[in-house]
């Protein structure tokens, strides 16, 4: 019988780009945390943020572009504001 792996509690990364994707595809996002001066990212793990982030590098997501570019936007200001750089 084959087990289960068990799935980590959390998903942290620094790439923005898949940040906003699993945003946008309803992972909840559990905080910013600053590491050396750069932001990172940390979701809810489950078996969907992997299946999410695969779709996304084999481009297989589709979102509406507003909802897109608004996600990325929010995502970024919490990261400038967790590393405490006020662009």
């Amino acid at each position: 019988m084959k087990s289960n792996p068990i799935e980590p509690s959390e998903f942290a990364t620094r790439d923005i780009y898949v940040a906003t994707i699993l945003k946008l595809s309803g992972i909840p996002i559990l905080r910013v945390e600053n590491h050396s001066g750069r932001g990172i990212f940390v979701f809810k793990g489950s078996k969907r943020v992997q299946e999410v982030v695969t779709q996304y590098f084999n481009s297989e997501l589709m979102f509406e572009p507003r909802g897109l570019f608004e996600t990325w936007k929010s995502l970024k200001a919490m990261a400038f504001s967790t590393v405490g750089d006020v662009r």
